[in-house]
């Protein structure tokens, strides 16, 4: 019987099957479409009339659009137009922790502890954020938090 198959024959299909991955590939991280135009946002964060030493401004996307993150450095934090958020509404929520010189068990290693934290910005602020902000195509885009510590007036604590 005649051999048709090449010596060759491994290399070509593992040439082919690399190619086609290459493509698979460049679809997923998106070689393409480069998506929704993004925006430079920044601006300041204080707690309490102080900067918010470090942190992170999240623009959470209520319409649909591209959400971003942007680091808090000594109360300012911008993103540039490559990383910034997509114009639209955005609820904000702002987190910064520290350390609060305790260990505590790790819950994922048994035996093993890890540095306790604490938020420094209340929920309203992260969790069940109240801010909310619009970003513009064109526009400044830079934006303001003053944060506070203190529960908001008006708000009583309920009895049961």
């Amino acid at each position: 019987m005649l051999n048709t198959t090449s010596r060759h024959e491994p290399s070509r299909l593992r040439a082919l099957a690399f190619v086609a991955s290459l493509g698979a590939a460049c679809g997923l991280v998106g070689c393409g479409d480069p998506g929704p135009e993004r925006h430079a946002v920044a601006g300041k964060v204080s707690l309490d009339g102080k900067p918010l030493p470090t942190g992170k401004v999240t623009f959470v996307p209520l319409d649909g659009a591209t959400a971003a993150v942007a680091e808090v450095h000594d109360g300012v934090f911008q993103a540039d137009g490559s990383t910034g958020p997509a114009a639209g509404r955005y609820q904000v929520e702002i987190i910064a922790v520290e350390p609060t010189g305790k260990k505590i068990p790790n819950p994922d290693v048994p035996g093993a502890t890890l540095d306790e934290e604490r938020d420094l910005v209340p929920e309203r602020y992260n969790v069940r954020t109240e801010l909310v902000a619009e970003v513009k195509p064109g526009a400044d885009n830079a934006f303001e938090f003053a944060l506070s510590s203190e529960a908001p007036r008006g708000k009583k604590a309920r009895r049961r």
